[in-house]
């Protein structure tokens, strides 16, 4: 077959016609569970399944395979805000050949189940850092923060300041507890961290061959050693080919105007590292030096 429109921009058009109608539902499963205080009239709201979705479409002009495989995605929270198993999947309905090949008949009608499931997937990640682990003066400083958001304020005042009944602004003398930050701020300082701990498995079976082709663990994590210096790791462990995954290490340095960062992948075939220096604004970001070692290509 030859097309006037091969090699254009857009290419050449389909040889098949098709007339498609999509199909989706989604829905959360929620739950209301009694206290076992009996002073609480109200039942507690809990979720069960976050955003549960099944997805297909029906072509209306094919001769055969109509019906796509049908989506399956939603997550189930663990930890409120903090930990989610998200899960996915494909159901087809047409078994396969000799070949490993759909045909048009359905795979309860050929030995086997109403649905084979082709590929799946499941994953979570917990993120946790410093601000976790600190005392009554953070917990006070949100609930202070929650109060004004209920409110209808902001608590970093980017539409101005508050005003009491006489007029006047609610604003905090700017000289008062100077003189003790800047004696105690050399050598009181707090080293922020966060750490990202994250699963992933994919399943595949599109062709009888029932294989889970990625199962890893991996880790991320940042570190602010002193003001305006951060280092940064990200690395892991593949459980299917028995060995690391890329890691990467990161450095920066804030320069107030300028930033400064060096990312180094020391181990494995994606070996290289990326030295760069520019201006923070975003504007000016074209202006900036810098130098890399690219990874080894495999010819």
């Amino acid at each position: 077959d030859y097309s006037r429109f091969d090699g254009t921009l857009y290419g050449a058009p389909g040889r098949n016609f098709s007339s498609s109608v999509g199909l989706s539902i989604s829905n959360t499963f929620e739950a209301k569970v009694t206290s076992k205080d009996s002073t609480v009239v109200e039942p507690k709201k809990i979720t069960l399944l976050n955003n549960l979705s099944l997805s297909t479409s029906y072509n209306l002009a094919g001769d055969s395979l109509k019906l796509s495989p049908i989506a399956i995605r939603g997550s189930i929270p663990v930890v409120k805000n903090k930990l989610d198993i998200n899960f996915g999947g494909n159901l087809d309905m047409y078994a396969l050949n000799n070949n490993n090949r759909r045909i048009d008949k359905l795979n309860i009608n050929n030995g086997g189940s109403l649905f084979r499931l082709t590929n799946g997937s499941v994953n979570f990640g917990y993120s946790f850092s410093n601000k976790d682990f600190e005392g009554g003066e953070k917990k006070e400083t949100d609930e202070l923060e929650n109060e004004t958001f209920r409110n209808g304020g902001r608590p970093d005042d980017l539409f101005g300041k508050g005003m009491g009944p006489d007029g006047k602004l609610f604003e905090e003398d700017p000289f008062e507890g100077k003189e003790e930050e800047n004696e105690t701020s050399w050598y009181n300082y707090k080293i922020p961290w966060d750490v990202r701990l994250a699963y992933s498995m994919n399943y595949t079976n599109s062709a009888r061959q029932s294989d889970i082709s990625a199962h890893s663990i991996m880790f991320n994590g940042n570190v602010e050693l002193a003001p305006k210096w951060q280092i940064g790791v990200s690395s892991g462990y593949d459980l299917v080919n028995n060995g690391v995954t890329p890691t990467q290490l990161r450095f920066q340095r804030d320069l107030d105007s300028w930033l400064m960062s060096f990312s180094w992948v020391p181990i494995g075939e994606r070996k290289s590292w990326n030295f760069l220096i520019r201006i923070k604004a975003s504007v000016l970001s074209d202006i900036k030096y810098e130098k890399r070692r690219d990874r080894d290509r495999t010819l």
